[in-house]
Order: C-alpha cells, then sequence, then structure tokens
C-alpha cells in the first residue's frame, strides 16, 4: 500500500499546503526548479488514495508528451503499483483535444478516424487551395492563419499583429472551407474544435463536468487563449481545478501563450 504520509513529509511547507488544499480553486505560483510538478503528482496521489476519488476522474493536462509520460509514472509510482493507477487521465492539452473529437466529434460532424494535420501537412493543404503560387510563399500565411488559430480566433475576427487584408482572410477562409472538405484537422483545430464541441453540446459538456471531479494544470503560464477557454469549459460547477505555473517564464509564446491568464485566474475560477 502506498504511504501518502511519507510522500507528504518529503514535501516543503507551502508545497504540502497546495497538496492538502482541495476545497476552492488553487492558483500555484512558483519558480522553476521549485517541485511544481511534485506537488501536482502527489496532489493526485493523495486525492486517489486520501480522497478516495478513483483514479478515471482526474485530469492531468501538460504541454509534452514526455512531461506528461513522467507525470502518469510518478504517479504510479507513488500509489505503489496500485491495479487502478494508470486510469488517472494525464495528457498533453491537444493529446486530450483528440480523445475527446474521436468521442464525440460527430457530435459537430467530424468523424472518428481523421487525420491530424501537422504543420508541413497544413502547408501542403493551402498549397493546394492555390496552386499558382508557390508554397515557400504560403508559408508566411499558413503562420499567421495558425497564429490566429492559437488565439481561437477565425478568418473574420482581428487581431493587430497579424496582417489581415481582404486576400489574408480570403486564405484563410479557403484553407479552412477545404479543412473541413476533408474532413480532417490542424494542430489548433485540437483545442478549438473541443471548445466548439463543449459550447455546442450540452450533453457532452454534462458528461465531462460528471465524468471529472478533479482538473490539474502544469506549466498553466504556457497556456494560450484557447486552451484557457477550453479549461473553462471542461470546469464544471463542482469540479475541483487546481493549476501550477511560473508567472516569471513562459516557452511557448510562440503558441500564443499568455501569461496573463494566471493574473486572470481567480476572476474566472472562484
Amino acid at each position: 500500500m502506498p504511504d501518502i504520509q511519507t510522500l507528504l513529509d518529503h514535501l516543503n511547507g507551502p508545497q504540502r499546503e497546495a497538496v492538502l488544499e482541495n476545497s476552492r480553486p488553487l492558483l500555484v505560483l512558483a519558480g522553476a526548479g521549485s517541485g511544481k510538478t511534485r506537488v501536482i503528482t502527489t496532489k493526485i496521489a493523495y486525492a486517489i488514495e486520501t480522497l478516495q476519488i478513483p483514479p478515471y476522474q482526474i485530469l492531468a493536462v501538460t504541454f509534452t508528451n514526455k512531461a506528461a509520460n513522467e507525470m502518469k509514472e510518478r504517479v504510479i509510482d507513488m500509489l505503489d503499483g496500485r491495479s487502478d493507477a494508470h486510469e488517472a487521465v494525464i495528457r498533453t492539452f491537444h493529446s486530450f483535444g483528440a480523445w475527446l473529437l474521436r468521442r464525440f466529434g460527430s457530435e459537430i460532424g467530424l468523424e472518428a478516424n481523421f487525420t491530424i494535420y501537422d504543420d508541413e501537412d497544413s502547408l501542403s493543404l493551402l498549397a493546394s487551395c492555390f496552386p499558382s503560387q508557390k508554397k515557400s510563399d504560403l508559408k508566411p500565411v499558413m503562420n499567421s492563419i495558425s497564429y490566429m488559430k492559437d488565439r481561437g480566433l477565425g478568418p473574420n475576427d482581428r487581431l493587430p499583429a497579424v496582417n489581415q487584408n481582404d486576400s489574408f482572410r480570403s486564405m484563410f477562409a479557403r484553407y479552412e472551407e477545404r479543412l473541413a472538405e476533408v474532413g480532417n484537422v490542424d494542430f489548433a483545430d485540437l483545442i478549438s474544435r473541443s471548445c466548439t464541441l463543449l459550447k455546442q453540446s450540452e450533453q457532452v459538456r454534462s458528461y465531462i463536468h460528471r465524468r471529472f471531479s478533479m482538473i490539474l494544470v502544469d506549466e498553466y503560464q504556457d497556456t494560450n487563449a484557447a486552451q484557457f477557454s477550453l479549461l473553462r469549459l471542461l470546469v464544471g460547477p463542482s469540479t475541483f481545478v487546481c493549476v501550477v505555473g511560473d508567472d516569471d517564464q513562459s516557452i511557448y509564446r510562440f503558441r500564443g501563450a499568455e501569461v496573463a491568464n494566471i493574473l486572470s485566474f481567480p476572476s474566472h475560477f472562484s
């Protein structure tokens, strides 16, 4: 049997306090190397073993497959081989979005066997829409489209950082149309279309709120606007939410990471 008290004894005061606080939305701020991930993994183990929350009702999200795998391995190790420890859902944001869309995407007209386009696939699709243009000339356009979509924006939205003339808006719209025609998704769609699904389907939203009683986010400072919107939709009236981050550090600015999401946490999850 896992010895939760021993795990708690290895934490310092603030870490221990963060693990034991489970009654209200929790924002944990700490610098690099201060054991933020240890707080999350210990919190998951504590929730399963002491609070008796079934592992499958816990969702933890982070930003790389490596981090997600390491977190899952740590939790399984902390729970000393407990047979159901692997049922805790520990994924990247995009992996979770893919899981959600493959399971419920038919609600928004998406087949379960969709292909996920990487950056090169997306550029090739855009090029197929405009065969008279060189692929190399279209790369900045594709970068701008991705920049917009990482912020949850579409062809008709405005963003000062992007030169959105009529030509760009037309190309963006055609790319989105073509993506829908082939029935596939790009990387940003895994988040944005998950948001659309949860907004449009009360049944799916209610299922998620019942399924996950605890949601944790690692490296919260790296969330972008679309991921922040997804988190808000995932959290139900009785969901416990805990985010851990460093307001002085963000390594995913290129994908629209918003450190401001940390500052606004108390007002959005109260």
